[in-house]
């Protein structure tokens, strides 16, 4: 079967991409790089999913057969349901939310059977490989949807490198328990000692769960509960040698960068404040912008007299019902979006955590009521991504209005061709059996939408420079030696040994690729673009703060 080498459906983009081969020489060079990576089946990661799904067990938040009333029961009638009106519509209310529950999880069930069963062929084989694709931004992107090293937790726990490295010295068993302390989370915002030490102090807890993980599911509580399994299968096994250094580690450890968007938007603008929240200056401690903006939020949600700021406060703001609406911000978040990302979290933490609120059935309202101050602590803490936020769209409107593409180049020299056209609906009517079906079809138009492209351009902007940061990073951690790599945009895995090399290779890299000025660039790209009238128009350069990008070479937690 035939892949282009980007997805895209322009015949002429295409053309455009294959004439200009040889001037993104690493954006080539680092998808052959990650191509030629060895995998194999973590067989005893296979077998526990395995069997769970046989119980029809939800540990670990594994789906489940939504159709068994079992797992999603409905809620039981009131005797009175036939004569009581208010009761029949509580239950109605009630049922309603089971069913689109289990609408929800039919296709996460799905989803799991497939990739087990693709684990299954594999099991046996000795080695496999994966061959990727780029989206039209550069992100790179396994060509199988399901079984990947991409895909949900489980699935990623289901794969290990074929080949690995002896673990050798402390550093790579420091890294290799740092990466299993920040895989369970109790200590992940932590200096990385006491993430080291967790995993020392929780060994015994480690190897029980390894020893009889349908017994001692303990492992079940982490923040990525089969990826922290395959974790204290790898201890186990490394236990076993008497931690002999000569041991060979295959399990991939993930080094993720502290919420990538915002650092993008503190280099392009060398913002101080931006930069020392998102750990691209040297620290003691890691810095935590969600959690900035949660203590910000308990003090503005405390000098609030509404009686529904007295509920938040009891029910517990942390870092975690911030993150979602932070980590989305440079990529465009709305209102609309923060308010569903904080309803979603308290339904989340009560499914799987218990976690009881005091919202009642008004959990709309009561997240209605936090999303506008929750937004306004971000806007007051985000200030540099705002600004350029802005320049990006101003842009993208003027660009949009002479219905032209908006087009770039990145620091690699991939073009970037960002084309968000109008749709137009047409109704089509068939016959099916007896009956007349009447259905929409919607297509493209050849007319540019403004308000789309100025909605997309911020994400897209942002994604085209992390695939390039890993681009970059790919190929200068295969120069280092780095021979095993495991992916996901943000997030750069290698085994143990070869930690701080790719992490070197990553700071490395995001240096490289800010050293010219990526905003700039665009700029001038677009105003090429444009009509003498429409150039005349063009915003200028938001101004710049004076952070020294040569730090980020020295911040243990820019990426760990």
């Amino acid at each position: 079967m035939h892949y282009n080498f980007i997805k895209a459906s322009s015949r002429r983009y295409l053309e455009e991409l294959a004439n200009r081969g040889h001037e993104m020489e690493d954006v080539y060079n680092s998808v052959n790089i990650m191509q030629d990576t060895a995998w194999e089946i973590n067989k005893p990661v296979y077998e526990v999913i395995k069997k769970l799904l046989e119980t029809s067990s939800a540990i670990g938040g594994l789906p489940v057969d939504p159709e068994d009333p079992n797992n999603m029961p409905l809620p039981i009638k009131p005797v009175d349901i036939s004569t009581n009106e208010d009761a029949l519509k509580k239950w109605k209310r009630e049922a309603s939310m089971v069913y689109q529950a289990r609408a929800k999880s039919k296709s996460k069930f799905i989803q799991v059977n497939q990739i087990v069963e693709e684990a299954k062929q594999l099991k046996d084989r000795k080695e496999f490989f994966y061959p990727y694709q780029l989206d039209f931004r550069g992100r790179i992107y396994p060509v199988p949807a399901m079984l990947s090293p991409q895909s949900a937790d489980y699935s990623r726990a289901l794969l290990k490198f074929k080949y690995g490295k002896p673990m050798g010295t402390d550093e790579a068993f420091n890294n290799f328990a740092v990466a299993g302390a920040n895989l369970f989370g109790e200590t992940d915002k932590e200096e990385l000692s006491i993430r080291r030490q967790w995993v020392i102090d929780n060994a015994e807890r480690i190897l029980s769960t390894a020893n009889s993980p349908l017994e001692d599911t303990s492992w079940a509580e982490a923040d990525k509960p089969f990826s922290f399994l395959a974790f204290c299968f790898e201890y186990r096994d490394f236990s076993n040698s008497g931690f002999d250094s000569s041991f060979i580690t295959t399990l991939p450890i993930q080094s993720d960068c502290s919420n990538s968007g915002l650092q993008h938007y503190s280099a392009m603008m060398r913002d101080e404040i931006g930069g020392k929240a998102t750990n691209l200056i040297p620290s003691n401690k890691p810095n935590d912008v969600y959690g900035l903006v949660a203590q910000k939020l308990v003090m503005k949600l405390r000098d609030n007299p509404s009686p529904m700021a007295k509920l938040w406060l009891d029910y517990g703001i942390d870092r975690k019902i911030c993150k979602k609406p932070v980590m989305c911000l440079p990529y465009s978040l709305t209102m609309f979006s923060c308010r569903r990302y904080i309803h979603d979290h308290v339904e989340k933490q009560f499914k799987e955590k218990n976690k009881q609120h005091q919202f009642g059935e008004d959990l709309f309202k009561a997240s209605n009521f936090l999303t506008p101050i929750m937004w306004q602590c971000i806007n007051e803490i985000i200030l540099g991504a705002k600004k350029i936020m802005k320049f990006l769209k101003d842009i993208s409107r003027l660009v949009a209005s002479e219905n032209l593409p908006v087009t770039w180049t990145t620091p690699l020299g991939l073009p970037v061709q960002m084309m968000c056209y109008k749709k137009e609906s047409k109704r089509v009517k068939t016959k099916m059996g007896d009956s007349i079906i009447k259905l929409s079809i919607q297509s493209d138009t050849d007319v540019i939408d403004r308000r789309k492209t100025a909605q997309s351009i911020c994400p897209n902007f942002i994604h085209s420079l992390d695939a390039s940061v890993l681009q970059l990073a790919v190929v200068k951690a295969k120069a280092e030696g780095v021979t095993n790599f495991s992916l996901i945009h943000d997030s750069f895995g290698s085994v143990a040994p070869d930690t701080h090399l790719l992490s070197k290779a990553i700071r490395e890299a995001f240096c490289e690729i800010y050293k010219t000025d990526v905003l700039l660039n665009f700029a001038v790209e677009m105003k090429a673009m444009c009509s003498n009238k429409n150039q005349a128009k063009f915003p200028n350069i938001p101004e710049k703060g004076n952070l020294d990008l040569e730090q980020v070479k020295q911040s243990v937690f820019f990426c760990v």
